[in-house]
Formats: structure tokens, C-alpha cells, sequence
């Protein structure tokens, strides 16, 4: 699964996720159409006039590392 944003301006009707879509909105989306198959795969491609990828939220790093004495009296 991936992540798309709405770009294009107004709302779009998504017969996949069988809901409309409106601007500026993001959605989860699937890589694959239903019918592949790992030895046909059949990518979906989002028209990039319509869709941008959205990149996923990195993993914050953690506040203190293992290696953190800050403030420890030794």
C-alpha cells in the first residue's frame, strides 16, 4: 500500500476505494490492481497530474541513546 495526494484541483470519484476523494486530500491507496498476480503483476499508476506520492513519516529518533550520560553522575 501507498499513500497519494488528491492534486488535482477538485474532487476525484475513486472507483477503487469506491468513495470520492476530495482536493488536497491523501488516501492509502494499493500498489497493485485486484487481478495480479506475482507472476503478471499489474502496477496501478496514479496520473501525476491528478496524484503525488506521499513520502511516509519517518520514526522519530529516540530523545537519549544508549550512549547518553548527560546529567549522570558518575
Amino acid at each position: 500500500m501507498s499513500k497519494v495526494k488528491n492534486v488535482s484541483g477538485g474532487p476525484l470519484d475513486v472507483p477503487l476505494l469506491d468513495r470520492l476523494v476530495e482536493a488536497d486530500e491523501t488516501v492509502e491507496v494499493p500498489d497493485f490492481q485486484p487481478d495480479h498476480t506475482e507472476e503478471d503483476p499489474l502496477p496501478i499508476v496514479w496520473p501525476p497530474d491528478k496524484w503525488e506520492p506521499v513520502a511516509e513519516p519517518k520514526a522519530k529518533a529516540s530523545a537519549k541513546t544508549a550512549d547518553d550520560t548527560t546529567g549522570k553522575a558518575m
